[in-house]
């Protein structure tokens, strides 16, 4: 339910703080997407990871390679990476 509602307001990605819950919303969005269930394809990110890419480092310092979910084409969508 926060994906959908997450991505019903019109939220282009997620940011946690916190590992648990990070890796909570990745893994059942995967389940979702695989299931057909609509309006949850939206990327996770960490706050820090975030902050990082506000603070000048790239895509790759910050690691956002490493995520389940793809941020980079939604950040660089929006001009932030």
């Amino acid at each position: 339910m926060i994906l959908q509602t997450a991505k019903r307001n019109g939220a282009d990605i997620i940011a946690t703080e916190c590992p648990l819950c990070h890796a909570s919303l990745e893994m059942y969005r995967h389940r979702l997407i695989m299931k057909g269930v609509p309006d949850v394809d939206v990327p996770a990110a960490y706050f820090t990871q975030l902050l990082g890419l506000a603070f000048g480092y790239s895509a790759n310092d910050v690691k956002l390679k490493d995520n389940l979910s793809d941020p980079l084409p939604v950040l660089k969508r929006l001009g932030l990476a």
